[in-house]
């Protein structure tokens, strides 16, 4: 039992695979945050190369944004309630932006799956 065991190590590691990472690929996450932490802009996403994320990151921000400055003219209880939704909306978009950003930059090192 005990040559078994030593022969199965042996083979495992004879057949191994040796994963290969391109280094172009690989983001820095430090410089990924601290690109998203600008408001509204989305360089964070930017510098990740996700292109579609940070069109959506950037429209959200802004029409949060505007319908936090339409709400804002009035001073109806409503408008208030309104204003204040927006804006913890924006804030919601604004710290989505800045997490997505870091785990992309995280998780660049890692191989595609090839289907």
């Amino acid at each position: 039992m005990k040559y078994i065991l030593i022969y199965f190590c042996l083979f495992s590691f004879l057949f191994s695979s040796i994963m290969e990472i391109d280094s172009t690929s690989i983001r820095d996450s430090a410089k990924s945050f601290r690109w998203a932490v600008i408001p509204i802009v989305s360089q964070g996403q930017m510098y990740n190369q996700k292109y579609l994320k940070s069109i959506f990151f950037i429209s959200a921000q802004s029409y949060s944004l505007s319908r936090m400055s339409y709400y804002n003219q009035y001073d109806d209880i409503n408008n208030i309630k309104m204003r204040n939704k927006f804006g913890w909306w924006f804030l919601g978009f604004y710290i989505s932006s800045m997490i997505d950003s870091y785990i992309d930059a995280e998780l660049s090192t890692y191989p595609l799956r090839k289907n």
